[in-house]
């Protein structure tokens, strides 16, 4: 076993890689022995001695079809022409396999370079596909929104101008300041506020995240602000007058939706904050509080506003049908601003409620 098996396997290099290598093994080896054979001969002549043919072939070193003892090892088919050794043969394996190897290899890289180049391009063909449809909607989002846009800017501005009108026609006073910020807080910045972040506001649907966050606050803050104003100036006017206070349903409501707005803005910093107090209430929580009390309030506003236009000092100046198409308008713009906030709130209860349960 051992050599003389491993020189009897049968080769797996095809035939045209051993043709030339074992034809020029062929004619090294057969000058090599004819060389022998004429030194053999001339030794035998010095010695006086004839050689026979047979004898000279005995002689032959193992590589040339016998070895020294006389065991014989495998010769070619024809039993003339001797094989190459086992060493070149496994050369010959060995840069068989090499070239198959870097032929395989470089197949597997096309390949896989061509199935990547496929994979992007149908990924690059995807995405403008999507692009494509994407900038169709947003297209026909826009023209939508630019027309509800209008319609709404036109009847909050509408409204809020009307009453500030009415407000200084006769004169300016302490209370006249306080329809005024109120209508300007909740008509105007509250409700474009909310549309900011809902994204259905035309001016700020395209901006970034980030940015909408920002005047999301921005408005918020000026709202709070001149809410907070304009409680200050019916509280002190109600204290110049030694009227009661709280007595009617518009004074009611307008309590109520004052402190709502208060906890909408609180919630409002827990939720820009939420992932800094995570540990103390879950960002999903915040974020659901902030909105539900957040819509709450904003509609009790445009409810005590309508209150407002009913009360006995805008009776005075304006008839029934004016204080008909107020209502109308302020209800318009309430249901258009809510819509969006009222959506989102329920997918966040039902999130909310798969997290928990």
């Amino acid at each position: 076993m051992g050599k003389d098996d491993r020189e009897s396997q049968p080769s797996a290099v095809p035939y045209d890689r051993l043709l030339p290598d074992a034809g020029s093994t062929a004619d090294l080896l057969g000058a090599q022995q004819n060389n022998h054979d004429a030194a053999t001969a001339a030794a035998a002549a010095a010695a006086g001695v004839v050689a026979s043919p047979r004898e000279i072939r005995q002689t032959r070193h193992p590589v040339y079809g016998t070895y020294p003892n006389g065991a014989r090892h495998a010769t070619s088919m024809g039993g003339e022409e001797p094989e190459g050794t086992s060493a070149e043969h496994e050369q010959l394996f060995a840069d068989y396999r090499d070239d198959e190897n870097d032929e395989r290899k470089d197949s597997i890289d096309e390949t896989t370079v061509t199935g990547e180049g496929m994979d992007r391009a149908k990924r690059n063909a995807s995405n403008r596909n999507a692009n494509n449809r994407a900038v169709e909607r947003n297209a026909t989002f826009s023209r939508k929104l630019v027309l509800a846009n209008v319609l709404i800017n036109v009847l909050m501005f509408g409204v809020a101008g009307f009453i500030t009108y009415h407000c200084f026609n006769h004169a300016m006073v302490l209370f006249s300041w306080h329809p005024t910020f109120m209508s300007i807080g909740y008509l105007i910045l509250m409700s474009q506020a909310v549309l900011t972040m809902s994204g259905a506001n035309y001016f700020t649907h395209r901006c970034h995240h980030r940015t909408k966050v920002f005047l999301h606050w921005l408005l918020q803050a000026v709202a709070g602000v001149l809410i907070s104003i304009a409680s200050v100036c019916i509280f002190l006017n109600k204290v110049r007058l030694g009227k009661p206070h709280f007595q009617t349903l518009h004074g009611i409501f307008g309590l109520v939706t004052v402190c709502l707005t208060l906890v909408s803005i609180a919630g409002g910093v827990t939720t820009k904050y939420a992932f800094q107090l995570r540990h103390y209430m879950r960002p999903i929580y915040s974020k659901l509080g902030h909105g539900i009390v957040g819509t709450v309030a904003y509609l009790l506003g445009t409810v005590t506003i309508s209150l407002g236009v009913y009360s006995r000092w805008f009776q005075e100046d304006n008839d029934a049908n004016v204080r008909l198409t107020l209502v109308i308008a302020i209800g318009t713009v309430a249901l258009y601003v809510i819509v969006a906030p009222i959506a989102n709130t329920v997918q966040r209860i039902r999130t909310a409620v798969r997290t928990t349960l």
